[in-house]
């Protein structure tokens, strides 16, 4: 397709070259010739750029996702904050249920510790929540340094370098 233009602007650049009329619009001419050949060479190298693309977009949608997630979730920051997340549930699951236990057994009325001691607990879920969606992860800024830093390669060689190693 792009031969058959170029043949054709060929043959329509001949034809006004030789007509005295287009003579004067003949740095015009040349000019937009100038910008079809850069026009060209830069769909050429975007062309070539696209088994590349499609394979890192492959590999994103099969593997690196997935080893990204993995890296995330054995962090030690990311399993301190679900520690603290799930020491917390546990205890005021825990109190919830020995005092509500408690005081069905008793027939009796649930006293004003068991609604103070659940308000600290209640707060303390609050801060660990707090925690978790405020703090940082160290884990997830190094994979956004790696994918900024060149792109899927850097981030490639951080998740998975015997994947790397394999293919040299």
């Amino acid at each position: 397709m792009r031969s058959e233009m170029s043949a054709e602007m060929e043959k329509f650049r001949i034809d006004t070259l030789s007509c005295p009329v287009f003579c004067p619009h003949q740095a015009r001419l040349t000019e937009a010739e100038s910008a079809l050949e850069q026009s060209n060479a830069e769909v050429d190298s975007l062309t070539s750029q696209l088994p590349a693309l499609r394979g890192d977009r492959n590999w994103l949608i099969t593997n690196g996702l997935v080893e990204a997630f993995e890296y995330l979730y054995q962090s030690g920051p990311f399993t301190v904050l679900i520690d603290r997340l799930s020491a917390v549930a546990y205890q005021s699951g825990h109190h919830d249920g020995v005092y509500k236990g408690y005081f069905e057994c008793q027939q009796s009325e649930i006293t004003p510790e068991f609604h103070t001691a659940r308000g600290k607990f209640q707060v303390d879920m609050a801060d660990a929540l707090e925690a978790a969606y405020n703090e940082p992860l160290p884990a997830y800024a190094d994979l956004m340094d790696k994918v900024n830093e060149d792109g899927i390669v850097s981030l490639r060689l951080m998740l998975d370098p015997a994947e790397e190693s394999e293919e040299e």
